[in-house]
């Protein structure tokens, strides 16, 4: 498990709306990029394991390509069946052009959730 931040991937490489998958201490993690604020959660589906980076974006959900579930980029919590187990998701901090990460739990309080967005907030 990921107990220190980590670097995982240069801002040049992730996209306003798009996905990016990264790995930090073997772990598969897809990041997502929405109005600025860059979000983690892991990579691989709770429901059959697929690739949640292959997915596609819809505001604040990730649906997974195989069977549909979708995701809160920002909770983990499952929004759409089949899954009924959340992603676990990241912290993510923005230092200068480095995106790092930090391993959180399946659930987190709204206050943790704003204080990720002021720290993943990216600046143009």
């Amino acid at each position: 498990m990921i107990e220190e931040y980590q670097k995982v991937a240069d801002k040049k490489e992730l996209q306003e709306g798009g996905l990016l998958k990264v790995e930090a201490d073997g772990e598969a993690i897809v990041l997502s990029m929405i109005n600025g604020r860059i979000y983690a959660i892991d990579a691989v589906c709770s429901h059959e394991g697929g690739p949640l980076e292959d997915g596609t974006l819809d505001g604040y959900e990730i649906e997974c390509p195989w069977h549909g579930s979708k995701f809160d980029v920002r909770t983990g919590e499952v929004t759409n069946p089949p899954a009924d187990t959340p992603q676990s998701i990241y912290e993510v901090k923005v230092e200068g052009n480095n995106i790092l990460v930090k391993k959180q739990g399946k659930r987190k309080a709204s206050s943790q959730i704003e204080r990720q967005e002021m720290n993943s907030y990216v600046n143009q």
